[in-house]
């Protein structure tokens, strides 16, 4: 009988062997031996590491339940604290993986396309940011720009605290971030 591998040890291990040898030298030989599988089962499975590793954010973003985070409410601050406590309980938690990936996209292209579901988490956060200025309740300004602004010092934040020493950058008060972020972009009535 065969051995099944639950598919989320697989996409843990191809993480950690990512972050240990980027995205060019993470072999497919080494990606199925962290997976503790054949290479052969392994790409009969997902075709190939590129689709392995779209499937892994997949399943990143699938477990933080983002569609739930980025729901309207009414409530701006407690939308906006949703959506950040949703997008660092993911993906800051997962830095160095992604660090890894985005210092190689140039250098293979086929990653772009593992980024689908990000960008598409992206968007629905910016249609929860316009929903808020077709209320009133925030100046206009493109989507794109809207969410840089919001999630781009956590962004900024989980990149450095990798390479810098120990407490050399502090993490976010999410309460104090979203704070300064609606006063940069509250409408005065």
């Amino acid at each position: 009988m065969p051995k099944v591998i639950d598919d989320e040890k697989i996409y843990d291990a191809v993480m950690q062997t990512i972050i240990e040898r980027g995205y060019a030298g993470a072999t497919t030989k080494l990606l199925a031996d962290a997976a503790n599988m054949s290479e052969v089962t392994l790409f009969r499975k997902f075709g190939s590491k590129s689709e392995l590793v779209k499937r892994a954010i997949q399943a990143l973003v699938e477990r933080t339940d983002f569609k739930s985070a980025t729901k309207y409410t009414g409530d701006i601050q407690a939308d906006l604290m949703r959506v950040l406590q949703a997008y660092q309980g993911s993906v800051v938690m997962h830095e160095k993986f992604f660090a890894s990936l985005f210092s190689e996209i140039s250098r293979n292209p086929e990653l772009v396309g593992s980024f689908s579901q990000p960008l598409a988490l992206f968007r629905s956060i910016g249609e929860l940011l316009t929903r808020y200025q077709k209320d009133g309740l925030l100046r206009k300004e493109h989507p794109s720009h809207a969410v840089a602004s919001l999630l781009g010092p956590l962004i900024y934040t989980a990149m450095m605290r990798g390479p810098m020493p120990e407490n050399a950058v502090p993490p976010i008060d999410l309460e104090e971030h979203i704070s300064k972020y609606l006063e940069g972009r509250k409408i005065y009535k």
